[in-house]
């Protein structure tokens, strides 16, 4: 009867495990007053599909990280501030994000280090040692850029 229970509970705490794991927190769901986004093209908000960035202080590793992914289907956004004990996923994340994206002036054909610039500024992260972004524009090749201080 023990084994049956121990095997009981390793099955049920696998499960529950896999199931965290493939957890939807990131997605961002769609307001009931919004009109169908299916008309629209992937990257016609903000000119971009994809937006993460990395940037890691001397006080702290991955002090922020910046998460916004934009599929037919769904989107998905993660903001993490560790320097405001900010951790902010799906719907949440996409309400900060939105404000930022916004300020963001970005062009396809902007030089790399006038967008990293942008970035950390306009995320407010002025001081970091390294800071990576990884961008796709609209009808364009993913950028991957990092600079390090």
């Amino acid at each position: 009867m023990n084994k049956r229970i121990k095997l009981l509970m390793g099955i049920i705490i696998t499960t529950v495990l896999i199931m965290g794991a493939c957890s939807n927190q990131n997605i961002v769901t769609k307001d009931s007053d919004e009109e169908d986004s299916s008309t629209e093209s992937l990257g016609s908000k903000y000119g971009f599909i994809i937006f993460n960035l990395e940037a890691d202080t001397k006080e702290m590793k991955g002090m922020l990280i910046v998460n916004y992914e934009e599929k037919r289907d769904k989107t998905e956004a993660v903001y993490e501030n560790k320097g405001e004990d900010l951790y902010l996923h799906g719907d949440e994340a996409m309400d900060k994000l939105e404000s930022v994206f916004e300020e963001l002036d970005f062009e396809p054909d902007m030089a790399e280090e006038d967008l990293i610039k942008k970035a950390s500024e306009t995320f407010e992260v002025m001081d970091y040692t390294t800071i990576k972004l990884t961008i796709k524009f609209k009808g364009h090749d993913t950028k991957a850029l990092m600079m390090s201080k």
